[in-house]
């Protein structure tokens, strides 16, 4: 007799998304063929290649929260062995523990990672069985050889950065019938951010030296995305001109390939205003079809940007930087933050009068929020100015949450101008004056070659915009006296004007979400009724700046006596761990009995795992000194400090 194979354990992948009755979270596109398409923003990178880490002796299913909906009790589904559960940012973390329980309940093993379990652990700790902190390019495979085992930790932890070459090409092939359904496919080229900005978390997540991607890698994903149908393609890199040389070569690529296509792939990314500085990357990303990038501009205000750290923004001339962007036909989105120390409710103004005159045909504007762990939530908590409304409207989860408290206006101040501030830049009038003057001021158009649209096509966006989008007469002349003008001085940009136009109704779906219930969160805040945030400061400031000094001298050592230099990560997370919980929040300043203590837990945990004080020659020496400061390795270390030592309660 034949013997029967036992059946492969399942694995569900699942991308935590918002509800899809949040209609802001569904991206509109105009298709010349089929006209007014909605889709879900974003292909699901982080499931794509867990997917592919995933050894065959599992079967692996994805499921899209934003595509095909949450996960509900009563969602009907194969039973699955283990459920892993991807979480992107913070708001999703109530839907992300309901999966936790309702998987649980069902009787599988369900784990979380993602960059919003890594920036904040201690949130999902009691909901999953297990949890991914940081990259999981090593410790996936290792949680499920340990879960065939019959045994599995509770946290899997990635403390040095893994190199991409490390990171498989993602299962596309798990989801390639949906593929079509996305405004963007997903592909990722560099890993790590060189900037500090103080309210990101970027480089305790992913670290301040950038990693790469082999070019051919990430031009083998781009056409796989082609091939599946994919429209355009977003490069989730924080930075992707972050090494010019480097992202040059991935261009030197892609615009070759992007020509031999029927049909050009459009391209989106995440860059800083240093791409105004370099003409060769400027032609180099208009040539292969950047449509559009994120541009974190945040202020006009060199002061405010000096309080954010953003210094590459205080040193430009940033109306000419943005002028000169666009003059390649590339829009950008321009991402501002209000509410900084230096504004006060004129700022408003300002802000709307500066993005009007720089025609940016994309606009994203937030009041300032301090993520936990960042410079600025250190900061703040610091001097007592991080608190929550105590009813913050928990059933609405798209509700505006403030947690600054700002110095030059109150919170209802900062919540009104913002309201206000976005209304009138959505308007019709205002973005149909912003995408036209970004169409007049291209002075050098993207070589590329884009099919042509006649008459009939955009009077067929008209028409269909229209009706779903309920403009009012007036409204739909400025719509059509945009599209016309553009018709007559630059008619091969018509797809990039329709693009803008799109993003412009995205954007004021979103608002008219977020603004629901505006009325009661501004009456919540005028109560005054606040609950401080009293969450302690692990790793103190003055700490982490003192480490930058040592942390080389700690690397060596435990580099020349521990057995096995694979060790050195989780040994110096031991040593700093150790010590901070000694000295605490109260720590100044280094003093001799401090190195002398470093030291000590140093020899600690060398005997601890089978080494002991060895020599080492000071060529090796100083090539481990460089090595510890080009690593990135100190900024994960004071994360993982900060995560274990909160794991540890009050």
């Amino acid at each position: 007799m034949a013997s029967v194979l036992p059946p492969k354990p399942r694995i569900l992948l699942v991308q935590c998304g918002p509800d899809r009755r949040h209609v802001d979270r569904e991206t509109e596109d105009f298709d010349p063929e089929r006209g007014l398409v909605k889709r879900a923003t974003m292909t699901p990178l982080a499931c794509a290649t867990l997917a592919a880490l995933t050894p065959d002796d599992f079967s692996v299913d994805i499921w899209d929260e934003e595509l095909h909906g949450q996960l509900r009790a009563d969602t009907e589904l194969a039973d699955y062995d283990i459920v892993g559960v991807s979480v992107m940012y913070s708001a999703l973390t109530y839907q992300a523990r309901f999966l936790g329980g309702l998987f649980r309940d069902r009787g599988a093993t369900v784990v979380a990672g993602g960059p919003a379990v890594s920036a904040a652990p201690e949130d999902y700790r009691g909901f999953f069985d297990a949890l991914f902190v940081n990259e999981a390019e090593r410790t996936w495979p290792r949680f499920l050889s340990d879960w065939l085992g019959g045994e599995y930790a509770p946290e899997y932890r990635q403390l040095d950065k893994p190199s991409l070459s490390e990171s498989p090409l993602p299962r596309w092939d798990a989801i390639a019938a949906d593929l079509p359904r996305y405004a963007w496919g997903s592909v990722q080229t560099t890993r790590g951010c060189p900037f500090d900005c103080s309210f990101c978390d970027v480089i305790y997540l992913y670290g301040r030296k950038q990693r790469h991607k082999p070019v051919e890698r990430v031009l083998d994903e781009v056409r796989t995305h082609a091939a599946l149908g994919a429209e355009g393609v977003f490069f989730a890199d924080d930075e992707f001109i972050g090494d010019a040389a480097y992202a040059k070569e991935v261009l030197a690529g892609l615009v070759p390939l992007n020509r031999a296509l029927p049909r050009p792939l459009r391209f989106f990314t995440q860059v800083t205003m240093n791409l105004s500085r370099d003409a060769a990357l400027l032609e180099g990303m208009a040539d292969a079809n950047f449509y559009t990038v994120v541009l974190g501009i945040e202020s006009f205000d060199p002061a405010a940007l000096k309080e954010a750290q953003k210094h590459q923004n205080v040193r430009a001339d940033l109306v000419g930087d943005l002028l000169r962007i666009q003059a390649h036909g590339i829009g950008p989105r321009g991402s501002f933050i209000v509410g900084f120390d230096q504004d006060t409710p004129a700022v408003f103004d300002s802000l709307h009068a500066n993005i009007q005159r720089t025609h940016l045909p994309w606009v994203v504007v937030a009041p300032l929020q301090a993520p936990r762990g960042t410079k600025l939530w250190t900061r703040l908590r610091a001097e007592g100015r991080l608190a929550t409304p105590r009813k913050t409207h928990a059933k609405d989860r798209g509700a505006i949450v403030l947690n600054v408290m700002p110095l030059g206006m109150t919170r209802p101040q900062l919540l009104e101008g913002f309201r206000d501030l976005v209304e009138r830049l959505s308007t019709w009038d205002a973005a149909c004056e912003r995408i036209r003057g970004f169409i007049a001021g291209i002075q050098r158009p993207p070589q590329v070659k884009e099919p042509e649209w006649p008459e009939a096509v955009t009077d067929r966006f008209l028409r269909e915009a229209t009706a779903a989008w309920a403009l009012t007469p007036a409204e739909r002349q400025a719509l059509g006296d945009t599209l016309a003008e553009v018709r007559r001085t630059a008619p091969a940009m018509l797809p990039r004007a329709v693009f803008f136009l799109a993003r412009n109704q995205n954007e004021r779906r979103r608002h008219e979400r977020l603004f629901t219930d505006f009325d009661a969160v501004l009456a919540a805040e005028r109560l005054g009724d606040l609950v401080p945030d009293t969450q302690p400061v692990y790793v103190p400031a003055t700490f982490a700046t003192a480490m930058r000094d040592v942390f080389p001298d700690l690397f060596v050592r435990l580099s020349r006596d521990l057995p096995d230099r694979r060790d050195v990560p989780e040994a110096s997370r031991d040593v700093l761990v150790d010590f901070v919980a000694r000295w605490g929040e109260g720590f100044q300043m280094l003093q001799p009995q401090h190195h002398e203590f470093l030291r000590e837990l140093c020899d600690r945990e060398v005997a601890a795992r089978g080494g002991h004080p060895g020599r080492m020659e000071d060529a090796e020496e100083q090539a481990l000194r460089s090595q510890a400061r080009r690593t990135g390795l100190l900024e994960a270390l004071l994360k993982d400090v900060r995560d274990e030592l909160a794991s540890w309660g009050p």
